[in-house]
């Protein structure tokens, strides 16, 4: 901000007698967390909001602050150290750094040094400015201390209920901005400076302000156990930061082949690592961008033990640090085998298998497991799909009511059918063949829904894209209505079948659009065309006319860019 205030003061002279032992030799202040004195992390703050200058009272253990800032430097900031021997308390403080300010300090911001807070400081400073009072308290809806009354137009009007007002009360944040003549009629006695805020407040209505700050962050370091409760979750590690060799060795493992990641998105990064007994795994470091992505060692355990799927083992993970240790299955999945001259039926049947016993078993498993999967399949996860469809593969134009009604009709029959738990990304780069059987991967996206999803997401992968592949996806049907258990007529089967496809090719035909033409991956909009081909089939055998005439138009208009 061009004209935030150039200089702040920093409250740094409390005892700090609430901290003890922990003060005993330092100020409060420069308490460490996250390894660093904790009054940066609001210098940070300050310094780029314009702040070049910081005055820093001090008082207890005044010798420590010179080890803090050796160089009297915070950056490219001035920080000097203003001694008091006699503890002036925060009004008698401010009062005696007013003869410091320079004729450019119109304003100064005032922050205690042991507030830890989010506040848009920038956003306080500009509100300041516009409502031209002399000090404007930066303030909270929740804390424990709400005693500063402040009216709907933003006027303060009592500070620790010394006035007996009763206007809304409000949290102060430890944080204001105050005019350089406001400094300056800041009586030099050892004073809190509430009490030059009631004097004002009394001889000049209005000109103390209050600027609500709505962060999320916002500590006062009060008790030693607050203090390690806060140190504690600033010090948690970034999940998903940490490098891939380091991960690998807190686990014993080194990664094989100089790091090489072996897949990666969706904010997870896969590394073949090995100890050095020989033993391999796979390393899966993951961040916080998909939710899901926290969801995967628990669904593994509990399909792995309690459903007998056939998953990779957990070998290890730490959830607070983003590392997954996989049993390694090794490079062969569904899809490389299709590239083959024979079909690989035998395991894609073993991969129908293995979805149909995940159908009749994974709900009551999660529930006794007490483990809650993503969002079921419901109105609104179904609405979503079409609106991916419509925002990514139509490039946001809006079908037109016949399409959109075909469309919400997919839901409604697929809702009509039974709950079970599916994996919802059943393709074939997702299924792992081992010794002739498979086993699934991708395991974070599972939750409950309609089993024909699953089914038909693999019969209509566009992925596969064999010459053959109409007559195998007859085969996946059959195997999948006998694996089922399915009670109902064939014909039933086999509608409800193209139903789910049709549904389950809008989202993936959605999701090549937005990976390829939003995220920056244009291999994905290689398979958009397949996709809206496998579109036109499943909808047209399902009676969705309308869907596969769109559907058929999009490929065509695709076509003829290529050319």
């Amino acid at each position: 901000m061009p004209d935030f205030p150039r200089t702040a003061f920093i409250l740094g002279a409390g005892l700090g007698t609430r901290l003890r032992p922990l003060t005993d030799d330092l100020p409060k202040p420069l308490l460490p967390i996250g390894g660093r004195p904790m009054v940066l992390r609001a210098m940070e703050r300050l310094r780029a909001a314009g702040v070049r200058r910081f005055l820093v009272n001090t008082h207890h253990r005044p010798e420590a602050w010179p080890l803090a800032f050796p160089d009297g430097r915070f950056g490219d900031a001035e920080v000097r150290l203003v001694h008091e021997p006699v503890l002036l308390e925060t009004g008698g403080g401010l009062a005696n750094i007013a003869a410091l300010l320079g004729e450019d300090d119109r304003d100064l911001v005032v922050w205690n040094g042991d507030i830890l807070c989010g506040c848009d400081i920038a956003a306080a400073y500009a509100h300041h400015r516009a409502n031209g009072g002399e000090a404007t308290l930066v303030v909270r809806e929740q804390g424990p201390n709400r005693n500063v009354r402040i009216t709907d137009e933003g006027e303060v009007t009592d500070l620790r209920d010394r006035l007996g007002k009763t206007d809304p009360a409000y949290q102060y944040a430890g944080i204001c901005v105050v005019t350089k003549a406001f400094v300056q009629g800041v009586p030099p006695t050892a004073e809190s400076l509430v009490e030059h805020f009631l004097r004002r407040i009394q001889a000049a209505p209005g000109s103390v302000q209050g600027f609500l700050d709505g962060s999320a962050e916002w500590h006062d370091l009060g008790t030693v156990d607050e203090y390690l409760r806060v140190k504690a979750v600033y010090e948690k590690p970034v999940r998903g930061a940490i490098a891939p060799s380091a991960a690998a060795q807190a686990h014993g493992y080194e990664l094989v082949g100089g790091g090489e990641v072996l897949k990666g998105g969706s904010g997870r990064r896969f590394h073949r690592v090995r100890k050095p007994t020989g033993e391999g795994a796979v390393l899966c470091v993951y961040d916080d961008s998909r939710p899901e992505n926290l969801l995967y060692g628990d669904i593994a355990r509990v399909l792995r033990d309690q459903v007998g799927a056939q998953v990779p083992q957990v070998l290890a993970e730490d959830k607070d640090a983003g590392v997954l240790l996989l049993e390694d299955l090794g490079d062969t999945d569904l899809w490389t085998l299709a590239q083959g001259p024979a079909f690989p039926w035998d395991a894609t049947a073993s991969a129908i298998e293995q979805a149909a016993t995940i159908h009749r078993l994974g709900v009551d498993a999660f529930a006794a497991a007490g483990v809650t999967l993503m969002e079921a399949f419901g109105p609104n996860l179904y609405q979503w799909e079409r609106q991916y469809f419509q925002d990514n593969a139509l490039g946001g134009r809006k079908p037109d009511r016949a399409v959109a009604d075909e469309m919400a009709a997919l839901a409604k029959e697929l809702m009509g059918q039974p709950v079970v738990t599916i994996h919802r990304d059943f393709q074939s780069q997702n299924i792992m063949v081992r010794d002739g059987s498979a086993w699934l991967v991708d395991l974070q996206g599972l939750r409950h829904g309609c089993m024909f999803y699953d089914f038909a997401s693999l019969a209509f992968d566009p992925y596969l894209t064999r010459p053959d592949m109409e007559l195998w996806r007859i085969e996946i049907e059959d195997h999948a209505r006998e694996a089922s258990g399915w009670k109902g007529s064939r014909d039933e089967f086999t509608h409800l079948f193209h139903v789910a496809a049709t549904q389950r090719l809008l989202q993936a035909c959605g999701a090549y659009g937005f990976l390829g033409r939003k995220k920056g991956r244009p291999e994905y909009l290689a398979h958009l065309p397949q996709g809206l081909r496998n579109l036109t089939t499943a909808a047209a055998f399902c009676g969705k006319r309308r869907i596969a005439r769109l559907a058929e138009e999009l490929a065509g208009d695709l076509a003829k860019v290529s050319r």
